[in-house]
């Protein structure tokens, strides 16, 4: 009888145990997936250190992604969605990054192939995220809206968690914008980091 009060108890204690790590590592999950990226220092303006090609008068999409990252699938997904909505008169640059000291072809990923795919689309390799430095963004998915005389419009991210595609705000907001040429808007960034010289506060990474 002891014996079995012991087993039993043992098993218990195992249950317990189980329910509590999986509970633990839901959490992290959720914590993970809800935790936004650090967001964008965004020039108000065009930036004239970019080599970013640009026509006055036309509107311009920027996005930035780190081909490595399982978040920028996701982004990528949303671009689609936002320029097959969006007027044909956005040009639509993606800008993936590629740290220095990896070789060419690092970039190339199934996140790489995505944005060649995007109607229209310019997808030009960052190399060390030099233009991500220039736009102000640290986070992949970041995303900018300038309008046809350079303004900044929206900057933000096009996603509602990390890796989830699916209807959200940023993504509405940048297709109001870009079809009633009006309007302003942001939204929370989520997706890995995009490693800069400086950082929002101004300290080296």
């Amino acid at each position: 009888m002891k014996r079995q009060r012991i087993l039993t108890l043992s098993i218990t204690a195992a249950a317990l145990v189980w329910v509590a790590t999986v509970a633990a590592a839901y959490e992290a999950i959720r914590r993970f997936e809800t935790t936004p990226g650090l967001p964008a220092s965004a020039p108000r303006t065009w930036p004239v250190a970019t080599s970013v090609p640009r026509t006055p008068g036309n509107w311009s999409l920027v996005m930035l992604v780190h081909p490595h990252c399982s978040c920028s699938r996701a982004s990528v997904k949303e671009l689609a969605e936002v320029v097959e909505k969006s007027r044909r008169d956005v040009q639509t640059t993606v800008l993936v990054y590629r740290p220095r000291e990896m070789a060419a072809g690092w970039e190339r990923t199934s996140v790489y192939d995505g944005a060649t795919r995007i109607r229209q689309a310019r997808v030009l390799v960052d190399h060390d995220g030099a233009e991500a430095q220039v736009f102000g963004g640290f986070t992949s998915g970041q995303t900018f809206l300038y309008d046809g005389e350079g303004r900044l419009r929206f900057a933000g991210g096009v996603t509602s968690l990390r890796g989830h595609a699916g209807l959200n705000r940023g993504r509405a907001d940048i297709i109001r914008i870009a079809n009633q040429r009006s309007g302003t808007g942001s939204h929370p960034v989520f997706g890995c980091a995009i490693n800069t010289t400086t950082t929002a506060g101004g300290e080296t990474r």
